[in-house]
């Protein structure tokens, strides 16, 4: 029968299952792992001593992989095998290779025919024994054993896996371009020797702060908000903990003027009272969310208008919009239907996300530059606030999502708020937008004053 289960056991199960996923094994741990031989002829003889002299207790043939102890004579090499460190000539007859191995933690454990207790058992092996392990099947690790391919538990192996190398072959920001109006860039990376898993990527040589992240060869950064020359440094590492070199890359950020004002303020106690009465209570996001918005209009240039009518009235539109299109969070949302999105150009990567639902890859990709960030590569950053205001705003006045522009519709001795739906959604419930718009005008009416 097996040891028996105790404590030490599933602390042995739990090891293991760590080491063959690649956890808790750290960059150093290759030095740990096992020197091995594969043999190259068609037999080789296992002796008691390194000497033709020694009595021979077995025969290898070729393929198999056995365990290094370290110890050499001459040509000859000691091994484990079975459950015994024998020698075997090694020189012109073997190749030595890195192995997975195991060592062996239980006093005596059974060697079986198959990866269960349901096969016989074949052999034993004993405590400190090292094995290559070929094979591994659920908790069962397969190993070579008087030259056959046997069984033993996982679970009282102290199994070291050989960790790979990787190397950081190439590191660039927005593709070696030297300047950037924008905080907001991409991060290029390429590599060999093995498959990288995480990223970090920092101003700081030292890495202080900078988390790990799931690799892509496209990361997305965000440069510190000071103007000048910035130096980033860039290092990856594989699923067995090893880290590669560092990299760097230096771009100058050279921030955009600020936007200039509008001319209008919008009392914020009044405006929200008026909401209030509208529409009902609100919750602190949603106040948040409204001071936020607020905060952009007034120092949004896009609209160009010194018309305090026909601003407020776009400026309701741009709310109605808003409380519509997000549920009445007044804040950036991902859109709630998990089937429609298959049906957008691009999949669900491009569904509808921000103030306006942005959706399609093409879309997508006609507001990277408006924004000054890759929303192709990182659609996600379409939630974040100040890139969905731009995403809205800009769209709407420019006529980018529909080609209809906002001022088609609402304009000095116009204000035809049913067809203003026009500019994002064709008149998918353009009368309750025109509703919310005509309250939102109220509000805006009876707070916004000139700065």
């Amino acid at each position: 029968m097996e040891p028996m289960r105790n404590r030490s056991f599933y602390a042995s199960v739990l090891g293991l299952l760590l080491a063959v996923a690649g956890f808790g094994v750290s960059a150093n741990a290759e030095a740990a792992s096992c020197t091995g031989f594969k043999v190259t002829t068609g037999g080789l003889n296992v002796r008691t001593s390194p000497s033709t002299r020694g009595t021979v207790v077995g025969v290898i043939h070729r393929n198999e992989r056995y365990i290094a102890t370290g110890a050499k004579s001459g040509g000859w090499r000691q091994i484990w095998f079975n459950h015994a460190a024998r020698w075997i000539y090694a020189s012109g007859y073997t190749s030595s290779q890195k192995y997975s191995c195991g060592t062996v933690t239980a006093s005596t454990l059974n060697v079986r025919s198959g990866p269960g207790t349901g096969y016989r058992i074949v052999g034993t092996t004993g405590k400190g024994a090292k094995w290559a392990v070929i094979e591994s099947r659920g908790a069962w690790r397969r190993i070579w054993y008087a030259s056959e391919r046997r069984w033993v538990h996982g679970g009282y192996l102290n199994q070291s896996v050989p960790v790979p190398k990787i190397e950081l072959t190439g590191f660039n920001i927005n593709k070696n371009t030297d300047s950037t109006s924008s905080r907001y860039v991409s991060a290029y990376s390429t590599t060999r020797s093995s498959q990288p898993r995480y990223y970090r990527i920092s101003e700081d040589a030292r890495f202080s702060g900078a988390s790990w992240k799931r690799y892509s060869s496209r990361a997305a950064f965000t440069l510190s908000a000071a103007a000048g020359r910035k130096r980033v440094y860039f290092q990856v590492k594989n699923a067995q903990g090893r880290l590669s070199n560092v990299r760097s890359d230096t771009i100058t950020y050279t921030p955009p003027p600020p936007p200039s004002s509008n001319g209008f303020r919008v009392d914020r106690q009044r405006f929200l009272g008026h909401v209030r009465a509208s529409f009902g209570s609100l919750r602190k996001s949603q106040v948040d969310g409204i001071n936020y918005l607020l905060s952009n209009i007034e120092k949004d240039t896009r609209p160009a208008i010194k018309d305090k009518t026909v601003w407020m009235r776009q400026i309701a539109y741009l709310f109605s919009t808003v409380k519509h299109e997000v549920a009445n969070t007044y804040q950036p949302i991902t859109e709630y239907s998990k089937t429609t999105c298959v049906r957008y150009q691009g999949g669900c990567t491009y569904k509808g996300r921000g103030y306006v639902q942005l959706t399609h890859r093409s879309n997508y990709a006609k507001m990277s530059p408006i924004v000054g960030v890759d929303l192709v590569a990182y659609p996600k950053l379409a939630l974040r606030p100040d890139i969905a205001y731009t995403v809205m705003s800009h769209g709407m006045y420019h006529g980018m999502f529909t080609g209809r522009r906002l001022g088609d519709y609402i304009k000095r001795g116009t204000t035809d708020y049913y067809n203003a739906r026009r500019v994002v959604n064709g008149l998918d419930r353009a009368s309750l937008l025109s509703g919310y718009a005509r309250s939102f005008q109220t509000a805006l009416e009876r707070s916004t004053v000139a700065k």
